[in-house]
């Protein structure tokens, strides 16, 4: 993602973290828009992990998996509105879609970047 869409994923302050656990290796995390269908897209494009965390901004969870199935959704009204998205993937019968998310890094670059030019200027 560039600068501008973090900057403008961030303003609308409906983000999600998503941690994916691999079965190797370190975890990874990133940043998206909260939508049913982007969660979805989330698990299905992540399927191979051995679990995702998605969580809100203050680290509350939203859901878990155990791979590209849901363990835990504790809103159930947020759950069966990602389902509708979710199965048709999980079955075969469609295939998750690209849509904006940043790596941890990215989103790190980003503020940092942003801290320097308001060194710069004074701010």
């Amino acid at each position: 993602m560039t600068n501008k869409e973090i900057a403008e994923m961030f303003e609308r302050h409906n983000l999600v973290r998503g941690y994916v656990y691999p079965y190797e290796g370190y975890r990874s995390e990133y940043w998206f828009e909260r939508a049913p269908s982007n969660i979805a897209n989330f698990i299905m494009r992540h399927s191979d992990a051995r679990e995702i965390i998605l969580t809100d901004t203050m680290d509350n969870l939203i859901l878990n998996t155990m791979g590209e199935f849901i363990d835990r959704c504790p809103d159930q009204a947020l759950l069966q509105q990602i389902l509708p998205h979710l199965i048709p993937m999980q079955l075969g019968e469609a295939e998750p879609q690209d849509f904006p998310s940043a790596t941890d890094a990215e989103v790190e670059a980003h503020f940092s970047m942003q801290d320097s030019m308001e060194m710069e200027l004074g701010m």
